[in-house]
């Protein structure tokens, strides 16, 4: 059956909403800190990164639209009660440093951009993700206003690298000699390992077989619930996918690559200071545009943190919360960092340690689940492809529980 290009188009969207988790604040310190450190050497590793992140979304949106459910709520329903509860739990401890880092990233953003106080800037990133999340409940069209809201998002921070990579005008033997894999030192293993291991984040994975549910819907209206309406679907669904990771990968690549060609030698690592040089180097635009897709970086991911939250205490406990109220209260703890006057940096790197902490709690069910003939049917994984993100999730669980081990020594 061939797909046309009205069609293709229609069903981009779910893959730009997953895509905002791999370019939040929390992922620009690393790249930051990669160029300025070591210029473009572990390139090779933010391909091998987004290449496993592929494999892990693809597996999440096939079992969204295998079941019509996703991980949280079929823990719900094959675990014992315990069990779930701390699943629940430490699904919530990740949806808080998740938001945590989103509103902290876009307060940076503003605070920048507008010469504000942090404070200020937070205020700003509240207000706004309180009106980003108007969308989400105003318009009665459906979801596509969400997904097209969050690609224009998606588009600013994308364009503002196009930009910055035009600025830096690398050199086509310095972007391949970041390709070739090597690590120049122990300290850059430590990025490397970073940057691996925090690469697939735990909301992303939560959220993804929620979001395919709405054109899983209309299909099954349409055309009835048979395996080829769902193969079809999970095709289209598997290439939005790779197209928006390509995407984001794209915009990590060229993060590390700004900071190779302005940064390089400078010892810098925190994202304020990054934004001071760029001017330095590049001129005012260009740290504009940083300033800027960290802002919508941070926004989109808010909407996208909170749209988790839901799906999370929906699935587990099923319990349907006011969007409105859970975003009032997820906003509390980022407000009162800022209030207290912690480094921004350092709250950044903690909630990647956060985050690291509740991977296996979601990835482990991820891969049981997608293997189980009864659930799957003919969707199950084939023995190669469990085996390979069978390793695959091993090597990001390894690496984050490294990672959480190491921070918290060091």
């Amino acid at each position: 059956m061939r797909t046309s290009l009205r069609e293709l188009l229609s069903y981009l969207g779910p893959g730009f909403i997953i895509s905002v988790a791999y370019m939040d604040p929390g992922n620009w310190a690393t790249n930051i800190s990669g160029g300025a450190k070591f210029g473009p050497a572990l390139l090779w590793v933010i391909v091998l990164a987004s290449v496993m992140a592929m494999g892990i979304q693809v597996l999440a949106a096939k079992l969204g639209i295998a079941t019509g459910k996703g991980v949280a709520q079929l823990c719900r329903e094959r675990f014992s009660g315990p069990v779930v509860v701390v699943l629940w739990a430490a699904a919530e401890l990740a949806m808080v440093a998740t938001d945590m880092a989103e509103i902290i990233g876009a307060a940076i953003g503003f605070s920048l951009v507008f010469s504000l106080p942090l404070w200020a800037g937070a205020v700003l990133a509240a207000v706004s993700s309180f009106a980003l999340l108007g969308v989400r409940t105003a318009h009665k069209r459906g979801f596509r206003w969400v997904e097209l809201t969050i690609m224009a998002l998606v588009g600013v921070i994308a364009l503002s690298f196009v930009f910055e990579m035009a600025l830096a005008r690398p050199t086509a033997s310095t972007v391949a000699s970041g390709l070739v894999p090597t690590v120049p030192n122990a300290s850059a293993l430590y990025v490397a390992i970073g940057i691996l291991g925090a690469t697939v984040m735990p909301h992303s994975v939560y959220l993804h077989p929620y979001i395919v549910q709405d054109r899983r819907d209309r299909l099954i209206e349409s055309d009835g619930d048979t395996e080829a309406v769902h193969r079809r679907h999970f095709r289209l669904e598997r290439l939005d996918t790779v197209v928006a990771l390509f995407g984001a990968m794209f915009v990590n690549a060229a993060m590390l690559i700004v900071a190779a060609a302005a940064l390089q030698g400078t010892g810098i690592e925190t994202l304020e200071e990054a934004y001071v040089t760029l001017t330095g180097v590049f001129g005012a635009n260009a740290s504009l545009a940083f300033g800027v897709a960290l802002i919508a970086a941070g926004l989109s991911s808010s909407l996208v943190a909170t749209m988790a939250g839901q799906t999370v205490m929906d699935g587990f406990l099923d319990l349907n919360v006011n969007v409105w109220l859970r975003r009032s209260v997820t906003l509390v703890p980022s407000l009162l960092i800022v209030a207290a006057g912690f480094d921004p940096t350092s709250v950044l790197v903690a909630s990647q340690v956060a985050l690291s902490f509740e991977l296996p709690f979601v990835l482990i069910p991820l891969l049981w689940f997608t293997h189980e003939a009864s659930l799957m049917g003919n969707f199950r994984n084939r023995a190669t492809t469990t085996g390979v993100l069978g390793i695959v999730i091993a090597v990001i669980v390894v690496l984050n529980g490294w990672l959480l081990y190491s921070t918290l020594l060091g």
